[in-house]
């Protein structure tokens, strides 16, 4: 009995099973948790990238309301570029053009509605009160879908006609 008690042989065959089981599942774990951590960055990217394109828009139309009022009509628009005043009739700087633009995974479009007041100081989407013509509640929108989610980002802003007053 004593001689089965103290052979060792297969002992270091099963120590050597046992380690390359633990490593086998460290190592998926490893992965899984690289594979997500790898996920998380490239969303992350694609979130600040939607952000900055959502600034950028923000802030041409602050430059297109400073070209003129008129160009802020109701309607869903794509923010466009127009570097030299070729032809003549074309604005030089941004402009908007009707429709949603793709811009790499992104979709792009601005929203601009009639804005309504309720009194003197309050401005509201509720079309029960009387337009105000010269405000416009301006929406931009960027969306992008990544790994099978839709991330959407809006940034509302009320546009007024300054040079009206």
């Amino acid at each position: 009995m004593e001689r089965y008690l103290n052979n060792n042989k297969g002992q270091a065959l099963l120590d050597l099973i046992l380690a390359v089981m633990i490593l086998g599942i460290v190592s998926v774990i490893s992965l899984n948790l690289l594979s997500s951590l790898s996920k998380s960055i490239e969303i992350a990217k694609q979130k600040l990238e939607a952000k900055y394109l959502l600034q950028q828009e923000v802030e041409s139309l602050y430059a297109i309301e400073y070209q003129s009022w008129s160009y802020l009509q109701n309607g869903e628009y794509y923010l466009s570029y127009n570097s030299v005043n070729n032809p003549p009739s074309q604005i030089q700087g941004w402009y908007l053009t009707a429709g949603s633009q793709k811009y790499n995974e992104y979709t792009e479009y601005i929203t601009i509605s009639p804005a309504y007041r309720e009194n003197a100081n309050t401005v509201t989407t509720d079309s029960s009160y009387p337009n105000d013509t010269n405000t416009k509640e301006v929406t931009a929108t960027v969306s992008f879908t990544s790994f099978g989610k839709t991330y959407t980002y809006n940034e509302s802003e009320y546009f007024t006609n300054w040079q009206q007053f």
